[in-house]
């Protein structure tokens, strides 16, 4: 049994490995996706308003640590249980504060478009960082690393090609600077909003441990459906 248990051990060490080390090397692309957006709406007449997306990088930020006593509640439960609670709760944390920064600021086209661009680009930084952590942890064996290691691969996509990862940060960049632009001209719709996102975030998950081409189709075709309705809605 001590047998089976270190075999396992040692194929999921293998997996994580070798999953990591090809990751890494595709970590530059993942700054071309902001920048993609940038050029777009650059070129389509709109540009950026530094002030707003310094601003959408702030209410992402205040969502995520909104987040921390959550997590610290539900640390004890389950894994997977916790993992579920916490991700379903991001319906909640970030469109209530994306709404009162759009409230507290403007609601113009130009300036939400630039406050999701900047909520779209540091998720797309805090994934980068996760793949430099998930790197620095492929060889340490210590009880932290050994938690954290199975923590990502409960996420069950480790065997996924980087690309993958790439794809997703675009279409979730899309929705994010979708909702921006949605709630921003009619702010009723964040009670549709934060179940959406909840929604979303969950399935991505569950997903996930199944098909990523069926993942990425499902943020796909959110994602474009909501960017395109809140571009349309300003029109």
């Amino acid at each position: 049994m001590t047998s089976i248990n270190a075999n396992n051990e040692n194929e999921a060490q293998q997996q994580y490995e070798t999953a990591v080390n090809k990751a890494k090397f595709f970590l530059p692309l993942y700054i071309v996706v902001p920048i993609m957006f940038w050029l777009i709406f650059h070129y389509s007449g709109t540009a950026m308003e530094w002030k707003a997306f310094g601003l959408g990088v702030l209410g992402w930020v205040i969502a995520f640590f909104l987040r921390g006593p959550l997590s610290a509640i539900v640390m004890k439960m389950p894994k997977e249980k916790a993992t579920t609670i916490i991700v379903a709760s991001s319906g909640v944390f970030e469109e209530c504060v994306r709404i009162a920064v759009l409230l507290l600021t403007s609601m113009t086209f130009s300036w939400s478009l630039s406050i999701g661009q900047g909520w779209a680009a540091i998720e797309v930084l805090f994934v980068i960082i996760n793949l430099i952590v998930m790197v620095s942890l492929a060889k340490r064996t210590d009880d932290k690393a050994i938690q954290a290691k199975e923590m990502i691969q409960m996420q069950g996509n480790m065997n996924a090609h980087p690309v993958w990862g790439i794809i997703e940060r675009i279409f979730a960049s899309a929705f994010h600077i979708g909702c921006t632009l949605l709630v921003a001209k009619y702010p009723w719709l964040v009670v549709l909003l934060i179940p959406l996102h909840s929604f979303v975030n969950l399935s991505a998950i569950k997903l996930s441990k199944k098909s990523m081409v069926q993942t990425e189709l499902l943020i796909g075709v959110i994602g474009i459906i909501t960017l395109g309705v809140g571009i349309l809605v300003f029109q």
